[in-house]
């Protein structure tokens, strides 16, 4: 019987072990503060919307990295150089503001230490094609 109450105690105790272990899912708006460093970007071509081309480029460390500030700031380094920018969120959609012509709106995720967004454009030389841009990062900070 002694034998019995000890296993199940060990049991109990590992059970309330692993459930005070897990770690809650952030919220995405708090998950995307940090530093994120690019490792690669996916550019995929299409004309009438069927896939007819796909490259990766991959970037080296300290290449290329989007550092995501509370409150809507945040930094774009290239190299040495660096850009102060905006971002919004709503729901997965992440635009960022004031770094490029226009407003780049993306859909993004985070899976761990990485995060992964796409977004599409069409194609300036040829109507019937577009473009979608798939942009992998991982956390440095």
């Amino acid at each position: 019987m002694k034998k019995l109450n000890a296993i199940l105690f060990i049991l109990l105790a590992l059970q309330t072990f692993s459930l005070t272990s897990c770690e809650k899912e952030k919220p995405f708006a708090d998950a995307i503060i940090g530093k994120w460093e690019v490792y690669s970007r996916k550019q995929i071509s299409y004309e009438n919307d069927v896939k007819r081309e796909e490259y990766i480029m991959y970037y080296d460390p300290d290449e290329m990295s989007y550092q995501f500030v509370e409150g809507g700031s945040g930094i774009y380094s290239e190299g040495t150089n660096d850009y102060l920018f905006s971002w919004t969120l709503s729901g997965t959609e992440l635009t960022i503001s004031n770094l490029y012509q226009t407003d780049l709106v993306v859909i993004a995720a985070i899976d761990g230490d990485t995060l992964t967004w796409s977004y599409k454009t069409p194609n300036p030389d040829d109507p019937t094609g577009s473009f979608e841009f798939v942009l992998t990062a991982r956390r440095i900070g």
